[in-house]
């Protein structure tokens, strides 16, 4: 009798088929962030002395740099009495400008393993993006399929400003909740969305072009109410939640309001960080695209919205569903309106994750979006030299 053939060996492809998505984009999340902190570190070395870093500084020393140091001060002093003026009775730059979700979030951390803030910072965004970029990874796949969905997750970990989930910011936390939104609004969870919703508001102002999604979400369950029904209960809570989503923006100007005890403070201290010190819809951008390539600037600016409108409308676009596409409109066009744009607008840009599964639905092999994610690496290594390493006396801020 001749033996039984024996089954042939597995390939590598086939055992890496077999990992876990959440444990293959878990692995190149730490590959990733290893590799940026390699060039953190290599910056540290090459940080002049300055008020933030000292003589000498490391890698924790970066990651408290920029924002990262009125972050430091709000989880270590909490927010002043009122606002600080000069002399001609001006606001100047203060804390009351940075929402408190991130510094309290890494407060009770700082309390509990007694690290000090810069530690703890590190500690706490690290974990906040890996449990991100897992919820992210579960929305892509929920709309975009399982391929698509992990490929767009990884590419996010490579895009140039992820190092910033890595450091004293509060992207991390931010992407997590915007994540956990979208995955509880897309699987008819609203209570729970509107309870991200709000945690949102308090930690960075990005949560009122998320009501266009709210509507998107109702406009989408309307029109299929006749084969997927749409029950009264459901629609009072998805109005209520547009409506939320809305006003929530108005949560922190109103809080610092009432603490410093001037409606408008909010506002002035966000003036102490413009140009001009004036706080008008598109006034900054357009000065922004004027400074940059003068008067054919605004023509530029249309050619590229086109060009981006006309991706998310095609069939790549289409691909993350309606809610996410109305996210991916949205957001840019809200940063246009009350940001000025320049080197932080790189940073803002992570929070555009759906953009990962529609590009890689448009590069579809793997070897292209490799190379892709590769490229963003070695951008990262110049969003770090670039911005994140501060130049005395001034500089650009990542």
């Amino acid at each position: 009798m001749s033996a039984a053939p024996t089954a042939a060996p597995s390939t590598v492809a086939t055992r890496l088929r077999a990992v876990p998505d959440a444990a293959k984009l878990l692995a190149f999340f730490a590959l990733t962030r290893v590799w940026a902190a390699v060039f953190i570190g290599r910056a540290a070395d090459r940080q002049l002395p300055s008020i933030w870093t000292g003589s000498r500084s490391g890698y924790f020393d970066m990651a408290q740099l920029w924002d990262g140091q009125w972050y430091k001060i709000i989880a270590e002093q909490g927010y002043p009495a009122g606002l600080p003026v000069d002399a001609a009775g001006n606001v100047q730059q203060n804390p009351w400008a940075f929402f408190p979700g991130f510094p309290f979030t890494v407060k009770p951390v700082m309390a509990l393993t007694g690290l000090p803030f810069s530690q703890a910072a590190v500690l706490v965004n690290v974990l906040l993006a890996a449990c991100a970029l897992y919820v992210v990874m579960k929305v892509l796949q929920q709309v975009a399929g399982r391929r698509f969905g992990l490929w767009g997750a990884m590419l996010l970990c490579a895009v140039p400003s992820a190092p910033a989930l890595q450091i004293a910011y509060s992207e991390s936390l931010a992407l997590l909740l915007l994540a956990l939104a979208c995955w509880w609004l897309l699987n008819r969870d609203y209570l729970l969305c509107a309870v991200a919703v709000v945690a949102l508001a308090l930690t960075r102002p990005i949560v009122a072009p998320f009501a266009l999604v709210v509507l998107t979400h109702l406009v989408v369950r309307w029109r299929r109410r006749g084969t997927d029904p749409f029950r009264t209960s459901e629609r009072v809570q998805v109005v209520g939640l547009g409506l939320l989503a809305a006003g929530a923006s108005l949560i922190w100007p109103v809080m610092v309001g009432l603490a410093v005890g001037s409606s408008d403070a909010y506002e002035r201290t966000q003036g102490a960080w413009r140009s001009g010190g004036v706080i008008q819809p598109f006034h900054q951008s357009m000065g922004i695209v004027h400074l940059l390539w003068g008067d054919r600037g605004p023509w530029y600016l249309l050619t590229g919205a086109v060009v981006y409108v006309g991706l998310l409308l095609s069939p790549w676009g289409r691909r993350v569903g309606a809610e996410l596409v109305t996210w991916c409109l949205a957001y840019p066009f809200y940063l246009l309106a009350v940001t000025e744009p320049w080197t932080s607008t790189f940073r803002y840009l992570l929070m555009l994750f759906p953009l990962g599964a529609v590009l890689a639905g448009l590069l579809r092999s793997r070897w292209l979006i490799a190379a892709f994610a590769l490229l963003g690496l070695v951008w990262q290594v110049h969003w770090i030299d670039d911005l994140l390493l501060f130049v005395p006396p001034t500089d650009y801020p990542p």
